[in-house]
Parts: C-alpha cells; sequence; structure tokens
C-alpha cells in the first residue's frame, strides 16, 4: 500500500515538474558588432528583435499570439497591463 502511494506522488511531482519544463519561457540577447539581437519565445509567441546601436534603426519578427508581451527598449519582454477606461453614465434626454 505504502508503495503504490509514493508511486503515485512521485509520479504526479514528475509530471508537475514536466509541465512547468515544457511551458517555461526562453529569452537571449546578443550583440553582433552595431547590431543587439534579442530573441524570445514563450511558448504561444516567439519574436525577434533586431536594433541598430550606431544608426536607431530596429526590425522586429513576430510569430504567434504576441498580444500580451510588449517589447521593451533592450528587446526584453514585458507584460502588456490593460489601462483602465472611463465609462460616462447616460444622459437622460431633455
Amino acid at each position: 500500500m505504502r508503495i503504490s502511494v509514493m508511486l503515485a506522488i512521485g509520479i504526479g511531482a514528475l509530471a508537475v515538474a514536466f509541465s512547468a519544463a515544457a511551458n517555461a519561457e526562453y529569452f537571449n540577447r546578443y550583440t553582433d558588432g552595431n547590431w543587439t539581437n534579442a530573441h524570445y519565445d514563450g511558448g504561444g509567441c516567439q519574436y525577434f528583435y533586431s536594433v541598430n546601436n550606431a544608426t536607431g534603426e530596429s526590425h522586429v519578427n513576430r510569430y504567434g499570439n504576441c498580444s500580451h508581451v510588449a517589447i521593451g527598449a533592450d528587446g526584453r519582454p514585458l507584460p502588456v497591463v490593460p489601462m483602465a477606461q472611463v465609462v460616462r453614465p447616460m444622459q437622460p434626454p431633455y
């Protein structure tokens, strides 16, 4: 009985660890001459970002649904925070 319970707990812990590793985000930034390049892979969103430090020229290639990710000035992914919206009550007709 104890062996089967320990085995079930071990398998459950292994499944949780594997799912967390499968959903892990990847970010890499590197420089090549005047260019700074960044690569981000967050599961459903993947982008490549390049900026020329001498001229300010930049390029972005996005793949997947990146609506929840903003790209920072250095290429780092930033979470998009929805802004509060002001809703005015309807005025009665006069």
